[in-house]
């Protein structure tokens, strides 16, 4: 019996609305990069991207690996997994990452002499 109120449903729904937030703003900063920008504002808007990038890495690869007993995790884990998914990307993108902040920022620091 399916209830009034589908939870995954709703879940799905802002998940995407959350993602498609998160790539406009992405690409509004990095889109408002100019001649004008510091190097820093242009940093931040690399780590971000980084951030970004390794989080749908890591959903991807726990895409992989998902089987049924991921039903098993409980409710908490499938609203809030993206939150920690976001944490980790956070952590390992201010922990040097994977190196594609720091190649990005010498990129466009080098086609906007930033």
């Amino acid at each position: 019996m399916s209830s009034i109120l589908d939870t995954s449903s709703l879940y799905n729904t802002y998940s995407q609305t959350a993602s498609n937030a998160v790539s406009s703003t992405l690409q509004s900063s990095l889109g408002n990069v100019s001649d004008t920008s510091s190097d820093d504002q242009l940093l931040e808007a690399c780590k971000s991207f980084e951030s970004y990038f390794v989080q749908k890495v890591i959903e991807s690869a726990k895409a992989t690996i998902a089987d049924e007993d991921d039903e098993d995790q409980g409710e908490y884990m499938q609203y809030f997994g993206d939150i920690l998914n976001q944490q980790y990307a956070d952590a390992i993108t201010e922990n040097g990452g994977t190196g594609l902040a720091q190649q990005l920022y010498d990129a466009m620091k080098t086609t906007y002499h930033v």
